[in-house]
């Protein structure tokens, strides 16, 4: 039981007391009183009593404070783009040279893929190491990359034109693909460049790299490849319009991932063979107006106060 409360203390922001000593897990031993039911109360009496001690500290927050963390769930979530179409890239080669027609961009692991890789791992390093010159430099590289890809090698007529189309083969619902990456890749590298970085523990890294793998496992096995991050980017969305007028982090983490994740919402408005209800049209519509611009009215809200 001790185990239990001590990681409900978790709840509570770094450097509170009750992370720092023992004196609230005893109290709420003395409470329990060996009873699994009472246990668990005083359990959930400490989540919500941390919950609420993270939102009076994130009153005292900076919106730029936000740019941290959209930083570094974008880097994480561009790393595993990078690895997942490198795998994916790998194995479908042979499928498209038994079929008779020539690899072509997609379909080899060529010098973009290497530097794309390696760029989102600068990114990441940079970011653990409290490294600006390195994360914004791997962050430019990275936008430089993927602009290159949309811009140059994407056909608008060709379904399987451009690096990132790797992930659109027998997957209509696909995300990311052809130019979808620009935009996330353009928040990334403003994310990254007005972030305030502080050096964390260079063990970091490796746990930063490890988070990558299931989305990498998710990729590969949902189909619709990263279409399943639209899932916590709602959630996200969610948590701002309730918490982002107290908690700016919130607010900018929604509004730039509604913003990198835009264009791929715009085609499946308007793609037809998707979905023929004009409800869920106007209902996706209405959400994403109301996850992008109610965050920035906190925001402003915010600023003007």
């Amino acid at each position: 039981m001790r185990r239990v409360l001590r990681l409900a203390c978790c709840a509570f922001p770094s450097g509170h007391r009750a992370r720092q000593s023992d004196e609230v897990v005893d109290t709420a031993l003395l409470a329990v009183d060996g009873s699994a039911w009472r246990g668990a109360r005083e359990a959930l009496s400490l989540v919500a009593a941390g919950m609420e001690q993270r939102l009076r500290a994130e009153c005292h927050r900076s919106v730029r404070d936000g740019f941290t963390p959209l930083a570094v769930v974008l880097a994480v979530v561009n790393l595993a783009v990078a690895l997942s179409g490198v795998l994916l890239a790998a194995d479908r080669l042979p499928l498209y040279n038994n079929a008779g027609r020539p690899p072509n961009y997609p379909f080899v692991v060529d010098w973009w893929w290497i530097a794309f890789t390696a760029a989102a791992a600068a990114i990441v390093l940079g970011l653990v190491l409290g490294n600006r010159r390195l994360a914004v430099a791997a962050g430019i590289a990275n936008l430089a990359l993927v602009g290159y890809d949309a811009l140059f090698l994407v056909n608008g007529t060709d379904w399987f034109s451009g690096h990132l189309a790797v992930f659109t083969y027998g997957q209509p619902l696909a995300f990311p693909v052809g130019r979808h990456w620009l935009p996330a890749a353009i928040v990334l590298a403003l994310a990254t460049a007005a972030a305030p970085l502080r050096r964390l523990p260079l063990t970091n890294f490796p746990l930063t790299l490890v988070a990558t793998v299931p989305l990498v496992v998710l990729a590969r096995e949902i189909p619709g490849s990263f279409f399943f991050l639209l899932c916590p980017l709602a959630a996200i969305v969610a948590l701002a319009i309730a918490f982002g007028g107290v908690a700016p982090r919130l607010a900018v983490l929604a509004v730039g991932g509604v913003l990198g994740a835009l264009p791929s919402e715009v085609v499946y408005l308007a793609h037809g063979s998707i979905h023929r209800d004009p409800f869920v049209t106007w209902a996706v519509a209405a959400v994403l107006a109301l996850g992008l611009l109610l965050p920035l009215a906190q925001l402003a809200r915010r600023r003007l106060t």
